[in-house]
């Protein structure tokens, strides 16, 4: 499974990239809750949030079990002591990534920095 970051899919809603739509297409994809959220916030009106939902519906869904959530914090405090910023939706999905052993596909130019630090982290590369 590859989890896939809200960079990602907003980059198809604004491209409607048939390469990325291809990818989701015959990839493993999914996305966690915390994804679904951000990209259904961009949403202006009721026919945004239907397109951002039929989106939405190209990704399988990744849970995050409350357990994991005490793994979030201590990432974020790993991140802080090295001198590393991330956005804290970010690191979550990251962690995730993390303890289920995906790939994480990203745009992110942050996404580095986390797995300088938290090297488990698996980032996917998408082919050319």
């Amino acid at each position: 499974m590859i989890l896939v970051d809200n960079s990602v899919v907003v980059e198809y809603q604004r491209s409607a990239d048939p390469k990325l739509l291809h990818l989701f297409q015959t990839l493993s994809v999914g996305v966690c809750g915390l994804t679904r959220a951000e990209f259904l916030h961009g949403g202006r009106s009721p026919a945004e949030r239907a397109f951002y939902m039929r989106i939405l519906a190209l990704f399988g869904s990744v849970s995050i079990p409350d357990a994991l959530w005490g793994t979030v914090g201590d990432n974020l405090a790993l991140l802080r002591s090295k001198g590393v910023t991330i956005p804290f939706a970010d690191v979550a999905v990251a962690t995730v990534a993390i303890a289920n052993g995906y790939e994480l596909w990203a745009r992110d130019h942050h996404f580095p920095l986390v797995q300088s630090v938290l090297p488990a982290l698996r980032l996917f590369v998408e082919p050319p």
